[in-house]
């Protein structure tokens, strides 16, 4: 009987320890996966936030970049002009609107004779001087005066004739002044009278140095709007980067294209001023 009574309790003993060793398995196994189920959502926790900052710097980056970029073409846009500017024809600016304020002009004047008396009915004819076509006709009127409407702005001769009269033949350039009186003397022939010199004002080399002057300057400021493109990716100064990018659009880059393309990377650089080191919020 003691034998068998000595199994029982053999086997009892290992039962119980099965079981005691198999508890602390199931609770060293719990415990194992608490911990990893606290460190996934801690990392996860980590991960979101890192993802989240790259994207708002990625903007604002992108932002500046673009800003850059289109004051940059701008620019390239001024360059392009002020060459063009120093390689084009300088006598194509003696007739441009930077000397006559309009393509064409209404000219007037008066007819006297050598006492002062007026001349009327005196035929005034507008003639192309490369041509010899006449233009345009009229007569001085009771008080000797006369008016040819829409005369191009060109070198042209005024002719003068009257019978008993000597004919004049004036090589003039019309201006917004008009024309000088005309002074009639009597006989035959013809007298010719070049006002031109006067009413020309520019000559060629006033046109060539003009030209140069413009084209330089031109590339002048659009190597500012160059540097201001650099300055704009550095995002150090902000204030400074503005004003170049002012000074930028001055190259007048393709007339108009150009300093559009400035003014919106200017836009651009005041949406991301914040990302500029020198900038203070209280300067506003």
């Amino acid at each position: 009987m003691s034998d068998e009574k000595s199994d029982k309790l053999a086997k009892l003993r290992n039962r119980v320890q099965e079981k005691l060793v198999g508890s602390r398995l199931k609770s060293r196994r719990l415990k194992k996966e608490t911990e990893e189920d606290i460190v996934i959502k801690v990392e996860k926790t980590e991960e979101t936030e890192i993802k989240e900052l790259p994207l708002i710097l990625d903007e604002a980056e992108n932002r500046r970049s673009l800003a850059s970029t289109l004051v940059l073409i701008g620019s390239i846009m001024g360059i392009v002009s002020g060459v063009l500017i120093l390689q084009g024809n300088p006598s194509d600016l003696l007739t441009s609107n930077l000397f006559s304020d309009t393509e064409a002009l209404d000219i007037h004047g008066s007819i006297l004779d050598i006492d002062g008396n007026v001349v009327q009915d005196v035929t005034i004819e507008l003639i192309d001087p490369d041509t010899e076509v006449v233009i345009k006709t009229t007569l001085s009127d009771d008080n000797g005066r006369y008016k040819l409407e829409n005369v191009t702005v060109k070198d042209s001769i005024l002719r003068f004739s009257k019978a008993e009269y000597t004919t004049v033949e004036l090589l003039f350039t019309p201006e917004p002044i008009g024309i000088s009186t005309i002074t009639m003397l009597e006989g035959d022939g013809k007298r010719i009278k070049d006002e031109r010199s006067t009413t020309e004002g520019w000559s060629m080399e006033d046109a060539v140095a003009l030209a140069t002057i413009e084209g330089l300057i031109t590339i002048a400021t659009a190597l500012v709007g160059v540097h201001a493109s650099f300055e704009i990716r550095r995002a150090v100064k902000y204030r400074r980067t503005q004003i170049l990018c002012w000074v930028a659009l001055f190259s007048r880059g393709l007339i108009i294209f150009g300093p559009t393309l400035i003014v919106l990377g200017m836009i651009l650089l005041t949406l991301n001023r914040e990302e500029f080191q020198d900038y203070n919020p209280e300067d506003e």
